[in-house]
């Protein structure tokens, strides 16, 4: 029985991954994967956050890095849906990111998206994939 229940399980999860494919190999990020996919049913997004190496502990780092990749997967969304007009303010020092934020606020039909699957990196990183129904995005007046 347990075996059985196993089994149900992982087909559950294969079938709720099936618009976006892993971004993770090998514990990186792999060489080649996709943002976004739009299918009959969902919207799918992927979001990835660093970890901060200031931070001491595993938990800290993986907490952090899932909550900055949902906060990244919410922007893609918007950006399929509503497109983009991006200003940014990055520093480069010795060609690493110094001082980039981002602040999300996720209301009305973006507010409804699910978190499917969430992927830790060997460096504490993470990659999630968020999707949404279509048929929500088209109550809410949104042509997808």
């Amino acid at each position: 029985m347990r075996k059985l229940s196993l089994l149900i399980a992982a087909l559950f999860c294969l079938g709720a991954c099936g618009g976006l494919k892993s971004a993770v190999k090998n514990g990186a990020i792999a060489p080649a994967f996709n943002d976004t996919l739009v299918d009959d049913a969902y919207l799918w997004v992927r979001g990835f956050g660093a970890a901060n190496p200031a931070h001491k502990t595993d938990s800290q780092r993986r907490i952090l890095s899932r909550e900055a990749a949902i906060a990244h997967a919410y922007q893609r969304a918007t950006e399929v849906i509503y497109g983009a007009n991006l200003e940014s303010n990055v520093q480069i020092v010795d060609a690493v990111s110094t001082g980039s934020t981002i602040h999300t606020t996720s209301s009305g039909v973006l507010s409804q998206m699910e978190l499917v699957s969430t992927e830790y990196l060997e460096d504490g990183g993470c990659s999630v994939i968020m999707r949404i129904d279509k048929k929500k995005l088209q109550a809410a007046g949104t042509q997808m």
